[in-house]
């Protein structure tokens, strides 16, 4: 009896020390799993780094170097839109020389977002300025202001123009036309590799209906002004009309658009004038 006791007693302590042994053996092989499941994700993580890594280069390979895009520019020289003309002249020059000139204040929201606009869609520019705010068409030929524009010998000119300061002056469109034509020409002859581009005006809602004593408003000199440029073969930002459309598709009356002295943008102004800027410095022209 007591030989079958102790028979039990040493079976029960065989089967206890095999259980104590099989889990540390089933811990051990977790742990290995364990290890292995952390190395193959890491291994997995740094194969995704690298291709990541490789798609990123692969993309770096990808873009367009300055004389393939300078090349682009030539062969589609027609059709491209401003921001392209500029970008081209800044990329054969490298600086290029951009003169802003005309009836421009450079601490206006138009001229703050155009200039920010063209600094970051185009390679290294020097900006100048010979602005003349609120002179119109008459100020500006018979000072002889070109010949500021001409000494500092831009690559570009940005000419803004001053519809709003010829009606205010109460010329006749004829006037306006020769006047205009004959600051043209005159950059053309003494600058002729230069890019001369006109800008609209924004809109000025209280201007909109003010008549002068010939009954025209400073929109019948805007579109005076646009039919010169068009028979000089010059490209114009349309900034004045991309307003309107903007203003329309987004549901805007052009009253909501402005401050209570009409003149002033709100908000909500500011941020189609912003949209109308870059529409029209990215508008494809005809060829």
């Amino acid at each position: 009896m007591k030989k079958n006791i102790l028979i039990t007693i040493f079976l029960v302590m065989i089967s206890i020390l095999i259980i104590i042994l099989g889990k540390g053996y089933a811990s051990e092989q977790e742990k290995k799993m364990f290890a292995e499941i952390q190395n193959s994700e890491s291994t997995e993580g740094s194969i995704s780094q690298e291709s990541t890594n490789e798609e990123d280069e692969s993309a770096d390979t990808g873009k367009i170097s300055g004389d393939e895009q300078l090349k682009f520019y030539k062969e589609n020289i027609n059709s491209l839109t401003a921001i392209e003309k500029i970008d081209y002249q800044s990329l054969l020059k490298s600086p290029a020389v951009l003169t802003y000139y005309g009836d421009i204040d450079s601490s206006s929201d138009w001229y703050a977002i155009m200039n920010n606009y063209i600094a970051e869609h185009t390679d290294e520019l020097e900006v100048q300025n010979a602005v003349y705010p609120e002179s119109d068409t008459y100020e500006l030929y018979i000072e002889q202001t070109t010949t500021n524009v001409v000494a500092m010998e831009p690559d570009i000119i940005v000419y803004r123009m001053p519809a709003l300061a010829d009606k205010v002056r109460d010329i006749g469109l004829s006037e306006t036309n020769d006047y205009l034509s004959s600051i043209l020409t005159t950059l053309m002859d003494s600058l002729p590799d230069t890019e001369i581009i006109l800008v609209e005006p924004e809109p000025v809602l209280s201007e909109m209906e003010n008549l002068n004593s010939r009954s025209l408003d400073y929109r019948s000199y805007m579109n005076e002004m646009k039919e010169v440029a068009n028979e000089m073969g010059i490209q114009v930002i349309s900034i004045h009309e991309q307003f309107i459309n903007i203003a329309e598709e987004e549901g805007f009356e052009l009253a909501e658009l402005y401050k209570e002295d009409e003149t002033s943008l709100n908000e909500n102004g500011l941020i189609i004038l912003q949209q109308a800027i870059e529409r029209g410095l990215t508008t494809k022209t005809e060829e």
